[in-house]
């Protein structure tokens, strides 16, 4: 009888234990800030998917209007940690690709869809909406495409070097820029071949971009910008 006692202790302890760890391990997932709140942009950057739709902590955020090339605005959501993000193709109850990361109470974030099919990711990236130097436009440039190499230098029509070894996923650092339109060219990081010429629209004086080059097939790179103010 003492042995069953025992045992039926150590039964019950193991149990108490393993619910505890349960519930440690979910606690880990969508830690979120009720009493805070961060600025999120959503963009579709994936060249081949239907329009998107973006969860974030099990709650919509973006629904089923994002095509390919399309951000929304700055979007209100909750800050907090190992929030899980979903895309999800326009009418779909599963993910298309997911993620998971941290916003910063007050801080302002661009989250991405890139890649395709099996390759397809979601990519946050924090963003710097201080002013830009005085006559001058700021950018940052992000590489998210699976068609060029691993690593890419980005040139002006001048041949001058923009980025130099910029790597996949990655964003540079921003940079001022003289308003106008600018003429790009894509080239393997160290390579004097260009992957393409690129034409993006007037930058404007005070605005924040960000540019950033897509593409799963050598045929399909190209190059988008969004302004962030």
């Amino acid at each position: 009888m003492k042995t069953n006692s025992i045992l039926k202790s150590l039964f019950k302890g193991t149990a108490i234990i393993a619910i505890a760890a349960m519930v440690s391990s979910c606690s880990k997932d969508d830690d979120i800030d009720s009493s805070g709140s961060a600025n999120l942009k959503v963009v579709n950057a994936s060249s081949t998917s239907s329009d998107q739709s973006f969860y974030l902590a099990s709650k919509a955020v973006v629904q089923g209007s994002l095509s390919y090339g399309d951000a929304s605005d700055y979007i209100v959501t909750n800050s907090g940690n190992n929030l899980h993000a979903e895309f999800r193709n326009e009418g779909s109850t599963t993910a298309y690709a997911s993620g998971e990361f941290d916003l910063d109470k007050g801080a302002n974030y661009s989250v991405f869809l890139a890649g395709d099919g099996q390759s397809a990711r979601v990519k946050l990236y924090k963003d710097d909406l201080s002013a830009s130097a005085s006559g001058q436009a700021k950018v940052r440039f992000i590489h998210l495409s699976d068609a060029a190499p691993a690593n890419i230098d980005i040139k002006n029509g001048s041949g001058e070097n923009v980025v130099v070894n910029l790597s996949r996923d990655a964003a540079s650092s921003y940079i001022n820029i003289a308003p106008g339109v600018l003429s790009l060219n894509v080239f393997a990081a160290g390579s004097a071949t260009s992957l393409g010429n690129f034409n993006l629209t007037a930058f404007t004086a005070g605005k924040i971009y960000t540019v950033y080059i897509t593409g799963s097939t050598t045929a399909t790179i190209s190059v988008h910008q969004i302004v962030h103010n």
